[in-house]
């Protein structure tokens, strides 16, 4: 699988410590926010209690001024306003400044009135803030047992009766109280069935407010009528006001721990943030030398397996190939079988050795999955010719079920799925001793399509399946000694499939054979039209000129022996500059060129000779890249640079033949 690199692991890594900063951050702010709100909210249910605790001490007080025989008998029976003047300064005595107070006769009419300490005429306006605690009072007064003079003195005094509210009174916010005067022992009684009752104003301030203030902490405490005194943030309480819609409401700032804590943290907060950047900024520095690093390495490892692959291949590329043309002469039985042990070692050497190469690109992640058109259907028949001879050498019966929607053109990678139905497919030959093989290539779903081999071979065990897609493994240990193989093919089969966003799986019975299938989306190519043949032209009646560029005396003697029996002029190059001042003296019908070569490679070599036939007009000449720099990369840059052919070594003599003969047709190498 792809290894990820130090930077990939990194930025992951950054990205989760700065969102548990910001989470952190964010949960400290909310986490204050709701202290100060528990804060405001605790606050306020005190203040709450608070007044009802401070009105409780008002109403009692007044109760005890109230509740006594003596004002029943000096208000109430001889209305002696000169005793209430020497008497009711009791109130005061007990701290609380009434700003007025008012005695109503049983007709609800004042008899009596003062304002401060002195007596004073009454307000009618003053007196209507009292009309609904006047009613309550009179109602309760209603529901109270009569009083009976006979069974005095009583046990205990009557009930107290009184009601209170706030009220605006001149633009003042006072505390108003309604309270029944009733006699305490029954030494004096009310002189008509309802009694006198007794009014008072006291300032909200003197509601013990201050001492709320100071008892609580309460910063800038205030009172006013509606929401004009409010500031954003402060805590209130609530209360209705006698003849008014708007309520009264008593505001102050409220302490925020919360916020303090807060503020208080930001420098620690800070100094980690700075901490954090400081390391973040190390972290990253090192990760970047790391990844820097790394990618030197992987450049290092690859140009090492171009290297290691060129140069293997380069001296096999002569046992493969001359053992193929020595084949093709007359031989006894005993030399063709010996030249035919030659030729299939060199082609097993050759496999291992592109298997091996392929799982060091997955090692440092530098396989990569190409996106180009190409017909679905001819990239499965391709393998299937290609390996069919193998197939029919061990008598097996290979066939081919393509499904029709398959022959269109798509959009992936055909090289690596041709190499994936390769290894199946080669695999179900090796381990199948008779029978038939079924390849199928068929959709199964939109843009996805199924790629299945199926044999009737050796088979495995259901139980070690997962062990046949690991590197170096194969069934059991009998099969390496027997079939030969290291168990790379299916492993980097799957890790190719993965790569291309597919799955591969397998299924099979010992004995019974196995299928392996492929599941690869691979979208239909949009306005893509099938390459149309071109014309055949004359067939030449000249022998062929072919221009072979290589640096190594080898490959120019094989191509020489491949070439040796057809009707074609060589003339050999031992670099690219030989091979433009070949080319630049006189045509060619094809250019065999080698990549890696010196004074100049071949690469260099391609665009100098596209480059003449440009400026002068020349028609385009078939030019093969004949290298033993196998990679998708090399590929690519052949194309690029201009060959029509990327053609790996050891060379594949038919192959080349058949290249050979589409050129003696007029029809020129096509890119593959």
């Amino acid at each position: 699988m792809r290894r990820l690199s130090n930077r990939n692991l990194l930025v992951p890594a950054v990205a989760i410590a700065l969102a548990a900063m910001t989470v952190f951050i964010l949960s400290l702010v909310l986490w204050s926010q709701s202290v100060d709100q528990q804060t405001r909210t605790r606050e306020e249910e005190l203040v709450r209690q608070g007044l009802v605790s401070a009105i409780a001490e008002v109403e009692a007080a007044t109760v005890s001024e109230t509740t006594w025989d003596e004002v029943i008998l000096f208000l109430d029976n001889r209305r002696d306003l000169d005793w209430a003047d020497a008497n009711l300064n009791d109130f005061y005595a007990l701290g609380f400044e009434f700003s007025e107070l008012t005695v109503l006769d049983p007709q609800d009419q004042p008899i009596y009135h003062r304002r401060g300490r002195e007596r004073a005429p009454l307000d009618a306006a003053t007196i209507s803030v009292f009309d609904d605690l006047v009613a309550a009072v009179r109602d309760d007064e209603t529901q109270r047992p009569p009083l009976n003079s006979a069974r005095a003195p009583w046990s205990t005094m009557p009930a107290p009766i009184q009601a209170s509210g706030f009220a605006v009174v001149d633009g003042r916010n006072v505390l108003a109280t309604a309270t029944l005067i009733q006699p305490d022992t029954g030494a004096a009684m009310p002189r008509e069935d309802r009694g006198l009752v007794m009014l008072t104003l006291l300032p909200v301030r003197e509601v013990s407010i201050d001492l709320l203030a100071e008892r609580y902490q309460l910063a800038d405490l205030r009172t006013g009528l509606g929401e004009a005194h409010l500031k954003p943030g402060d805590a209130q309480v609530r209360m209705d006001v006698e003849q008014s819609d708007a309520p009264l409401i008593l505001a102050w700032t409220p302490q925020r721990p919360g916020a303090l804590l807060l503020r208080n943290s930001i420098l620690p907060i800070l100094a980690v943030l700075l901490t954090f950047g400081a390391v973040g900024a190390v972290m990253i520095g090192r990760a970047r030398n790391a990844w820097r690093q790394q990618m030197e390495a992987q450049r290092t490892q690859t140009e090492f397996l171009a290297n290691m692959s060129h140069e293997i291949r380069t001296p096999l590329n002569g046992v493969c190939a001359v053992a193929a043309a020595l084949e093709a002469t007359p031989l006894s039985p005993v030399q063709r079988n010996m030249v035919e042990i030659i030729r299939s070692s060199g082609t097993s050497l050759e496999r291992l050795l592109s298997d091996l190469l392929d799982v060091a690109r997955m090692e440092t992640g530098s396989v990569r999955i190409s996106r180009e058109s190409f017909n679905l259907a001819d990239a499965a028949r391709t393998i299937d010719t290609l390996l069919r001879p193998r197939a029919e050498e061990k008598g097996l019966t290979l066939s081919l079920d393509i499904a029709p929607e398959a022959e269109t053109r798509v959009v992936g990678d055909p090289v690596r799925l041709k190499q994936v139905l390769a290894n199946l497919l080669t695999n179900a030959i090796k381990f199948t001793e008779s029978g038939d093989i079924q390849v199928s290539l068929k959709p199964t779903g939109e843009d996805r399509w199924r790629l299945q081999v199926t044999d009737h071979g050796m088979g495995f065990d259901p139980a070690r399946k997962a062990e046949l897609f690991k590197r170096f493994a194969q069934g059991d240990a009998s099969i390496g000694r027997r079939y030969g193989g290291m168990g790379l093919g299916l492993a980097i089969s799957r890790e190719l499939v993965e790569l291309m966003g597919g799955t591969m799986d397998a299924e099979g019975r010992p004995g019974l054979g196995a299928s392996f299938w492929a599941d690869i989306p691979l979208p239909v190519a949009e306005g893509a039209p099938e390459a149309e043949p071109t014309e055949r032209e004359t067939i030449q009646t000249r022998p062929l000129r072919i221009l072979v560029a290589d640096d190594h005396p080898v490959n120019r003697q094989v191509v020489e022996v491949l070439l040796s029996e057809f009707d074609v002029e060589l003339v050999l190059a031992e670099n690219g500059l030989e091979a433009c001042q070949a080319f630049e003296a006189a045509p060619f019908d094809m250019v065999l060129m080698d990549m890696q070569m010196p004074v100049m490679d071949g690469l260099t070599a391609i665009r100098n000779i596209r480059a003449r036939e440009h400026s002068s007009d020349q028609g385009r000449t078939p030019i093969v890249m004949l290298t033993a720099n196998t990679l998708p990369e090399h590929r690519a840059a052949s194309l690029e640079a201009g060959a029509d052919l990327h053609m790996p070594k050891p060379i594949e003599p038919e192959r080349l033949i058949a290249v050979l003969q589409s050129v003696a047709d007029g029809q020129g190498a096509t890119a593959a």
